[in-house]
């Protein structure tokens, strides 16, 4: 394989194995090679902390002179939180640096490559198959800054047959451990979870991360008439709910109580104008939110086209009646449904993890 290629694929791996978060940055990583040795490796730490690049050249000190740097994403080239790593990586005295894919970033989109030339840098950008997955991992930061709003991903865990919980609401556990525990991997790669009224009065979620790595995403509820059970585990300082202008002055001063915060939305339809969700949620820095449902809660965004990806853990049981996954929008004929494309799988135990880019047709779906 290329050596460009392989230390891309380097760079890539040190981002799917960070930790934690960066919003409303992008999680970038970096690797520095000199004489065919890796001698420097980062990601991009925290907000106002080091970025990718200057956490690699800390690595490689002296050694970073005349290195070829390898990052997912072209050098920023402002003052932010931090100094432009443009700046450092001359400075470094680096021979050339590969960058995946050009920040969307309007304040930087192509200045970066163009300042490190203007400093005696070779600077490229990469082609092919690593340009196209080095594309992939910044998908929720260009939508972020370039519409303002966060990149969606539906979660579920379902049955066979497409039950989230049987008849009776009995929900605990579709999936096994080894599947709960990649979700919740999951859950702490994302800025903010949301989930509908349904979901918190039938199950009562905490919506925190559990054993692994990882800090608490931000907790978002959407209920329109703000019917939720007082003492919910979900219902706590910092949590945003949602809701719309017909919820009873009674109902906001309980959920008030519980120090929650309250952002009423625009009726849009026949519910809530979840555009504007999205948009409220983009201005606190939310990158990448992840819904866990319910099923109306999961259809309403798939009916509106918002829903950018999907995960869902399907067990090998069958629940016959039952809450589906999805509720509320009709695709039909099949040709018009939504398709996960590219798709992966990958078995956690008897159970299957399939997830993907969601693709619309052009055709809007109907009321179900």
């Amino acid at each position: 394989m290329n050596p460009d290629a392989v230390h891309l694929r380097r760079a890539r791996a040190l981002v799917a194995h960070a930790a934690h978060r960066t919003s409303p940055n992008p999680l970038v990583g970096c690797v520095i090679v000199r004489d065919g040795e890796i001698v420097g490796e980062g990601v991009t730490q925290p907000p106002g902390q080091a970025h990718a690049e200057i956490m690699a050249l800390r690595q490689a000190g002296e050694r970073a002179r005349g290195a070829d740097v390898y990052v997912t994403l072209e050098p920023c080239c402002h003052h932010g939180r931090t100094p432009p790593c443009t700046d450092a990586l001359v400075a470094a005295g680096v021979r050339r640096v590969v960058a995946g894919v050009i920040d969307p970033n309007p304040v930087v989109a192509g200045r970066g490559l163009d300042q490190l030339r203007a400093g005696g840098v070779r600077a490229e950008l990469a082609l092919g198959s690593e340009a196209a997955a080095c594309e992939a991992t910044i998908a929720p930061f260009r939508r972020f800054i370039l519409e303002g709003r966060p990149w969606v991903v539906l979660k579920a865990a379902t049955s066979l047959d497409g039950r989230i919980a049987a008849p009776s609401g009995d929900a605990r556990w579709i999936t096994g451990e080894a599947a709960r525990r990649d979700a919740h991997r999951l859950r702490a790669a994302c800025d903010a979870v949301l989930v509908g009224g349904e979901t918190v009065r039938r199950d009562d979620p905490r919506l925190t991360v559990r054993g692994v790595p990882g800090a608490d995403p931000r907790r978002v509820v959407l209920s329109r008439s703000l019917d939720l059970p007082e003492g919910a585990a979900v219902l706590a300082p910092g949590t945003l709910v949602f809701h719309g202008p017909e919820a009873p002055a009674a109902r906001r001063r309980a959920i008030q109580r519980q120090q929650a915060d309250l952002i009423e939305l625009p009726p849009a339809g026949d519910g809530l104008d979840l555009r504007a969700l999205l948009e409220h949620l983009g201005g606190l820095g939310v990158v990448q939110l992840l819904v866990e449902g319910g099923g109306r809660t999961h259809g309403g965004l798939l009916a509106a086209g918002l829903a950018d990806a999907a995960c869902f853990y399907v067990a090998p049981r069958l629940l016959g009646e039952g809450r589906p996954a999805i509720a509320g929008p009709a695709f039909d004929p099949v040709s018009r449904g939504p398709v996960l494309s590219p798709v992966s799988t990958r078995r956690f135990g008897q159970d299957v993890r399939i997830r993907g880019l969601i693709r619309y047709s052009e055709a809007p779906c109907s009321p179900g």
